[in-house]
């Protein structure tokens, strides 16, 4: 079908001029050649926009779309659904996306932005040039913080039932507990009631022990500055383990990085992904999540390897899928 395009109505050769053009020839019989040579432009033009004419009338005088009529490139309905329903489903960005589909992650891109999904605008990004770094082995430095999140009430909260219910008694929050190895972006978490000392170093000796399965030695640990990590009893029960504890910088969360990113994927891929309708269901599901993270959910900065998938290449153990 024909297809006009916005141009200058005064422009070379727009639909106007090519009907001077076509009419120099059939009207006031001129020339190809001459009319080529008026109009300042290859005699072939002259004849494709003639015969347009001669055979559509004023509408073959219309640009076409450059489309090609075939695509056999073009990319399937079935890996556009599929990213689509990564995107709505994990939250996904395009490169990740390309990774699992296997696309260019322009193409990615593009289709999700055709579907209206090409932006989440969840929060804040942070404006700083990024700067990476990574350990060279596997406990060398683990990260360690807490996440607050309110609790859900039986039945569901306000994004089960809207904005507009009537509020139900609070239920309080839950505090999720996380260790991820620098290296290969391993995780341990739990949740609790509570970001006491007592609470956090329970925690961390359970982690401690859960990478130790995994033949992971813990040699650093790194927090933030709450009152937790800077109680006696982490600092000593570090101490009798031989732990180094580091501090992040005050007010600077880029420090601690990797754990602050993998809370983003707990709101983007776990808390916020759906309308839990209590607590206990919202906490089943983050145990699958935890499963699902380590062992099968790749990550770009590991080149796409899962964090078991990086620690297995690293030692060349053949670890069993667990399900903490």
């Amino acid at each position: 079908m024909p297809h006009a395009r916005t141009q200058h109505p005064n422009a070379l050769l727009t639909p106007k001029h090519r009907r001077r053009m076509v009419d120099c020839v059939l009207v006031d019989k001129w020339t190809i050649a001459a009319t080529a040579d008026r109009f300042q432009v290859d005699a072939k033009t002259v004849r494709k926009w003639r015969d347009r004419y001669k055979a559509e009338g004023e509408a073959g005088l219309l640009d076409r779309s450059s489309r090609p009529h075939n695509s056999p490139n073009k990319t399937t309905p079935k890996k556009q659904a599929e990213c689509l329903r990564l995107r709505r489903k994990r939250r996904w960005g395009a490169d990740h996306i390309a990774h699992e589909v296997g696309l260019a992650a322009s193409t990615v891109q593009n289709i999700l932005n055709q579907a209206g999904a090409g932006r989440l605008d969840q929060g804040d990004r942070a404006t700083e040039p990024v700067v990476r770094y990574q350990r060279e082995r596997p406990g060398e430095l683990v990260h360690v913080d807490v996440k607050k999140l309110a609790a859900i009430p039986d039945g569901g909260g306000w994004r089960t039932h809207g904005r507009g219910a009537r509020p139900k008694r609070s239920v309080g929050y839950r505090f999720l507990h996380s260790a991820i190895d620098d290296r290969t972006r391993l995780v341990y978490s739990e949740i609790h009631d509570d970001e006491q000392a007592g609470t956090a170093v329970g925690f961390w000796h359970r982690a401690l022990n859960w990478f130790a399965d995994r033949d992971i030695t813990v040699e650093r640990v790194l927090t933030d500055n709450g009152s937790c990590y800077r109680s006696r009893f982490w600092l000593n029960y570090n101490a009798a383990a031989g732990v180094v504890v580091k501090k992040t910088r005050p007010y600077r969360p880029q420090t601690n990085g990797k754990i602050e990113r993998f809370h983003r994927i707990l709101l983007e891929e776990w808390a916020y992904i759906r309308p839990w309708r209590s607590e206990r269901e919202r906490q089943a599901g983050y145990r699958r999540f935890l499963h699902f993270y380590n062992h099968h959910r790749s990550h770009g900065a590991l080149t796409w390897a899962t964090p078991i998938g990086a620690l297995t290449s690293l030692t060349g153990d053949n670890l069993p899928e667990d399900h903490t």
